[in-house]
């Protein structure tokens, strides 16, 4: 186990991820921490978005119905003017890829990691052989690109080459959707800039502007880190510290049912998103057949590519079910 062949290794990659590559999609297109953290406001994103699969475009908005009763007891067709409204806003996947070469110094060196840590007993090789743990790496960081940089920061170009590239992120897609006026002015709360000093009041603004209907219909702020750091700060500071007071761990708005969710792609971004639990979409294909894994080896150069395709995404399903402030 001392030695490694690197041609020997090529085909063992290959075969394993030929043999293993529904499960490594499966973990690859579930973006960043797929069970959270516990005890934090980072969540899985299942619970608080829609998961969809779509191999290209796909419908987010179905239909928008405004007051539809009226009086009774009449003999005659009354149809409500414009009170069923068809708004479609269409998300669409975009290809993603992992391009990566390993050199035979690269992996010389992994590989010695490896070793040194199956020898401190802290991995059984049995259950994770090497072929598993330079692939869990490699996933891992593509799940944390998609969640931290494609899916909240992203901005598509084409001929782009990093995470950021791939496809239009939601923070994108709302800043958009407040500029074309899809987000109504309305939904847009006016606050003083947000701190450690005034995070209290001002949030109670925004949540104020909530319609009842929607504010007590599975709502959900996400922020920033800083965001709800200023919250419990202001909180502090205002009501004294007591426990409860000085917990890191308050999981909802005081005197609300609206959890903190918070987005590790959201860091520097000072407005807080209040949406409905669901609205918010992340894309992903793994039906069309595009999503690809191969590995080969280059023998007169030593080194080692592992390659990988898929497809990612992102929407905002309702606009009209997000408020936020103006960010001023």
């Amino acid at each position: 186990m001392d030695s490694l062949n690197l041609t020997a290794l090529a085909d063992s990659l290959e075969t394993y991820a030929r043999d293993n590559q529904e499960h490594i999609f499966l973990r690859a297109l579930v973006p960043g921490v797929e069970a959270g953290i516990e005890g934090s406001s980072i969540v899985p994103i299942a619970d608080y978005m829609t998961t969809m699969q779509a191999t290209d475009e796909v419908v987010l908005t179905n239909l928008e119905v405004g007051d539809v009763a009226q009086p009774g007891g009449k003999d005659t067709f009354n149809p409500t003017a414009n009170a069923v409204n068809f708004k479609p806003r269409v998300g669409k996947v975009r290809q993603a890829k992992v391009d990566l070469q390993f050199s035979h110094k690269q992996l010389m060196a992994l590989y010695k990691s490896y070793l040194g840590q199956v020898r401190a007993k802290r991995i059984d090789p049995e259950v994770l052989p090497f072929e598993e743990y330079i692939t869990a790496r490699v996933v891992a960081k593509f799940q944390e690109n998609i969640r931290v940089k494609t899916l909240f920061n992203g901005v598509y170009n084409a001929a782009g080459t990093g995470p950021l590239d791939i496809a239009d992120g939601l923070k994108t897609q709302l800043l958009a959707a407040i500029a074309d006026g899809s987000v109504p002015a309305g939904n847009i709360i006016d606050t003083a800039v947000i701190t450690s000093s005034n995070a209290v009041a001002e949030t109670e603004k925004i949540l104020a502007g909530i319609p009842d209907a929607e504010f007590y219909g599975d709502m959900v702020c996400v922020c920033s880190r800083q965001y709800k750091t200023n919250y419990e700060t202001n909180y502090r500071d205002r009501f004294t510290s007591l426990p409860y007071n000085s917990s890191q761990l308050k999981p909802t708005i005081p005197g609300s049912d609206v959890p903190f969710i918070v987005e590790p792609g959201l860091t520097g971004f000072a407005r807080p998103i209040f949406t409905k639990r669901g609205n918010l979409v992340y894309l992903y294909d793994d039906l069309s057949g595009a999503d690809t894994l191969a590995v080969d080896y280059q023998k007169r150069t030593r080194d080692i590519a592992w390659v990988m395709d898929a497809q990612v995404g992102a929407g905002i399903a309702v606009a009209e079910l997000v408020w936020t402030n103006d960010g001023v």
